[in-house]
């Protein structure tokens, strides 16, 4: 596993970038965070301050779905004793699975697992596989006074707001059967970072379960809390009825891909120059592997300087929030020195990837005269370093699986965002104010 590589924690952010001893983002010898080099021929004639924003959505979840209909049925409906929903997703090391169906012949009974939800790889590289039903359990939702289970009841107890518990905490006395006598729930992998679940109602339940909401979840508790009030997003809808799409809807709503940004490497160059890659040729070899797979700029940095480029990177974050990546809403704010008509490349690891990078192209873009504000963004493109075997958009199973590939636009049939949709990068000539000589 690489020491340096982003995650979409925030709490892992500072430890991912000071592992290494070699890693100068922290180094104190740096003026917040900048780093540059001028070149000896070229005399700067002014300055510029470019702005670096996160400016994707920040998801609770990574992926959710609803499964309505039952294997070998053709409508949406519940799943009678001997019938199985199925649903697939992906996932990676970091990631957990929650699911909710109804205990069809109860009042508020629902079958989930527990709120921290279950883990889907032991470690970062093997996923968990076979039956998983010791981890379901049934719940109560406190939501409606329970009453006799069964098909023949009117499952019409009065309104209340209790808690969710489950079930055997409740102690109203009735039999619901045992979940391993009612259900087999049973995990697949499919390979790369895809697994299917089945959810078997077993021939001799003792009740039907409806459609099933499900959620790809980091932080604990994406559907409950046991021992607190339902959140009312859905799943009173779930347990009390068995409709699946209120709990669906706030899921999807809140569920996608996110990823931080990492520290940003600037250079300024002649047009003719491509200082940091060619596009359609391997990667140099000179540091750009480095950031692409890890975040870490500094041995890129090291070789243009060296080679007498003005060159820098930036990893401090506006608002007092220290070194590290852009996570959504952060930003950087630095300032570089030029003259119009060079040429200004950046570079930048799209976080929750394995060689994935933000650029200006090989020839960058050209500094321009002028106070005005410029949205650079429409210049920028993701690109795919060819040095590692790209994986699902934010699965990162750390395979790490050397591609000795070519340095190219990003275009692999993932869905990966546009880059318009997670950065955004403007810049600004700071003009001088000239002094009057008119001093009476």
């Amino acid at each position: 596993m690489k020491s340096l590589r982003l995650t979409l924690f925030v709490v892992l952010a500072t430890v991912m970038f000071t592992q290494c001893k070699k890693d100068n983002l922290n180094d104190q010898s740096v003026n917040n965070g900048l780093k540059k080099a001028e070149l000896p021929d070229a005399i700067p004639s002014g300055s510029y301050t470019v702005m670096v924003e996160n400016v994707s959505t920040n998801y609770m979840f990574f992926e959710s779905g609803v499964s309505s209909i039952p294997e070998g049925a053709s409508v949406a409906g519940p799943a009678h004793p001997g019938e199985s929903f199925k649903f697939s997703f992906h996932a990676g090391p970091n990631h957990k699975l929650s699911f909710a169906t109804m205990y069809g012949f109860s009042n508020d009974g629902f079958y989930a697992p527990n709120g921290d939800g279950i883990s889907l790889f032991s470690n970062a590289t093997t996923p968990v596989t076979g039956d998983i039903t010791s981890q379901v359990m049934l719940w109560d939702a406190g939501t409606e006074m329970n009453q006799m289970p069964g098909a023949g009841n009117m499952h019409d107890g009065a309104d209340t707001q209790d808690i969710v518990q489950l079930m055997s905490a409740v102690g109203d006395g009735y039999n619901y059967g045992t979940v391993a006598t009612n259900l087999k729930v049973t995990l697949e992998y499919n390979g790369n970072s895809m697994f299917t679940v089945t959810i078997k109602n077993l021939e001799g339940t003792t009740t039907g379960i409806s459609p099933v909401a499900w959620v790809i979840h980091t932080s604990p508790n994406p559907l409950f809390e046991t021992g607190r009030a339902d959140y009312g997003k859905g799943l009173e809808s779930l347990a009390e009825t068995g409709n699946a799409a209120p709990l669906g809807s706030y899921l999807k709503s809140n569920s996608g891909y996110v990823s931080p940004v990492a520290p940003v490497l600037w250079v300024l160059h002649d047009k003719k120059d491509h200082p940091i890659f060619t596009e359609g040729t391997p990667d140099y070899g000179i540091g750009l592997e480095t950031l692409a797979e890890t975040g870490n700029p500094d041995p890129l940095y090291q070789s243009l300087m060296a080679q007498g480029y003005a060159t820098g990177f930036y990893a401090t974050r506006e608002g007092g929030l220290g070194d590290g990546p852009l996570f959504p809403g952060q930003k950087y704010k630095f300032t570089i020195e030029g003259h119009v008509g060079q040429s200004l490349s950046i570079a930048s690891m799209l976080g929750a990837s394995n060689d994935i990078f933000f650029s200006t192209g090989d020839e960058g873009i050209k500094l321009s005269n002028g106070a005005a504000e410029i949205n650079l963004t429409h210049f920028i493109e993701l690109y795919d370093a060819g040095t590692e075997v790209n994986e699902y958009p934010g699965a990162q199973t750390q395979a790490n699986t050397v591609e000795n590939g070519i340095v190219r636009q990003l275009s692999d049939g993932l869905p990966w965002p546009k880059a318009s949709q997670v950065i955004k990068v403007t810049i600004r000539q700071n003009v001088k104010q000239k002094e009057s000589d008119d001093l009476e």
